[in-house]
């Protein structure tokens, strides 16, 4: 039997012992683990980004402030993917697999905190720890806490040692290299980059730069540094609605068109519907999916403008008579939206681009068959590659001739100059704003061709 001193010894060890395994098994924070059950969606189920944001009820249930926290480290972890495994593999010589493969999501999420999101090192580790235990890997919370206390130590050197190369899937180097060999570093630094908010006014865009603490661009779009959106002023009221900068190029490219009746295809989720019907023009705005058809009802219905919206596929569609012009955003690999869209960053396989071509060329087509003598069609995509710009608008319907583009339609971005002066290349670094406002650069990478219906066609 103890006498008491022994006793009391063995109490006060016990005490320690649990307080010890209360405090490390406290679960880890509901935003962090948010965030790996939306990059397991991402990384093992192969689900687009934004529609795992879309159908997380917990993560429109958060408070703004922790919903942008979820978001920042996803999007981290996403857009660093490849760097983050070409780490993880000098440190770890067996990574965990089958039912601990989610493991390397949990690792994957912390490095990218500690090298990129310069993380504070004990509170990301701990986390990590706890994220372990909470899926029932305590085997492992011992390596996971010893890798990262190493990483964290070699972070700043590892930010810099690392080759960003490393985040580009193989087909995707080998597309951009042989497009745009001098060009190829700029455009995958420009799209590793943290995307702006721009936003386009229905009017008085100066007006607006101003309230909302943002920039003017020259063509009419208002650049903010970062805001939840709807919880910015004249969300609400419809006064603008959000549309990259370089995505607002194409309607503006029709001209005038007051009066004149627009076919947008491919149009939700309502950028460029809610552009044309601003400018005046009688819209149609057709889309394939019921899905996205639905966010443009609700998209035009804030800003309270009122389409004729036609759930349809664009390649079996016809109008009841010839319209004046239409506008084709083009279904395409969004490799130009990466920025926003760091999960193509982890795509393996490259899209299936040959079925692509066969609708891009479709729609061009189609759309010959919509319009009336003289009228303008633009054919668009979000795609960095010339085989979904370039290539497909080098071979138009019968009747299509070239409309120039002239460079003071598109103030403020820098084309890629080319013999083919219908057609506008812009890469993701095209817009450059004054550099001492302290707003991210660049824009979406994008293609633009402009053609006119002409008399002669057969």
């Amino acid at each position: 039997m103890l006498d008491k001193r022994s006793a009391a010894k063995v109490y006060s060890l016990m005490n320690r012992t649990s307080r010890y395994h209360r405090r490390h098994h406290q679960p880890a924070s509901p935003t962090r683990k948010l965030a790996v059950e939306i990059l397991r969606d991402v990384l093992h189920r192969g689900l687009p980004l934004q529609q795992s944001l879309e159908t997380a009820e917990a993560y429109r249930k958060l408070e703004s402030r922790d919903r942008r926290f979820v978001r920042r480290v996803i999007t981290l972890s996403l857009r660093h993917h490849g760097q983050v495994q070409a780490i993880l593999s000098t440190y770890i010589s067996r990574p965990p697999k089958g039912r601990d493969r989610l493991a390397m999501v949990i690792l994957g999420m912390a490095v990218a905190q500690l090298v990129w999101g310069k993380a504070e090192a004990h509170a990301t580790v701990d986390q990590a720890v706890r994220l372990m235990r909470d899926y029932r890997m305590d085997h492992l919370s011992g390596m996971v806490n010893a890798v990262l206390r190493r990483i964290a130590g070699d972070a700043a050197d590892l930010a810099t040692t690392t080759d960003p190369a490393e985040n580009v899937p193989a087909w995707l180097m080998e597309a951009i290299r042989s497009d745009w060999p001098d060009q190829c570093q700029n455009i995958i630094s420009s799209l590793m980059a943290t995307p702006a908010l721009d936003i386009r006014p229905q009017k008085d865009p100066a007006k607006w730069a101003e309230i909302l603490n943002g920039a003017e661009l020259k063509h009419g779009s208002v650049r903010l540094g970062d805001g939840h959106v709807p919880e910015l002023e004249g969300y609400d009221e419809g006064h603008w609605w959000v549309q990259d900068a370089a995505a607002s190029l194409p309607a503006i490219l029709l001209g005038d068109i007051r009066g004149k009746t627009v076919v947008d295809l491919c149009a939700a989720p309502g950028g460029k519907t809610a552009q044309l019907c601003a400018a005046g023009a009688n819209v149609i705005a057709v889309d394939a999916s019921a899905e996205r058809i639905e966010r443009l009802e609700e998209n035009m219905a804030r800003l309270g403008f009122s389409p004729q919206i036609i759930h349809a596929d664009g390649l079996n569609w016809i109008p009841d008579k010839p319209v004046d012009a239409v506008l084709i955003d083009a279904p395409c690999s969004a490799t130009g939206t990466l920025r926003r869209r760091p999960d193509i960053w982890t795509h393996e396989k490259a899209p299936d681009f040959e079925h692509l071509a066969r609708i891009q060329h479709g729609l061009l087509e189609r759309a010959a068959s919509y319009l009336n003598t003289g009228g303008i069609c633009i054919y668009a995509t979000c795609s960095i590659l010339k085989r979904e710009g370039e290539d497909i608008a080098a071979k138009p319907p019968a009747g299509f001739k070239p409309l120039r583009i002239e460079n003071n339609e598109t103030p403020g971005f820098e084309r890629v100059i080319t013999d083919h002066h219908h057609m506008l290349r812009l890469h993701p670094h095209a817009l450059r704003l004054d550099s001492s406002a302290n707003i991210p650069q660049g824009n979406d990478g994008f293609f633009i061709a402009r053609f006119i219906n002409s008399p002669e066609r057969v």
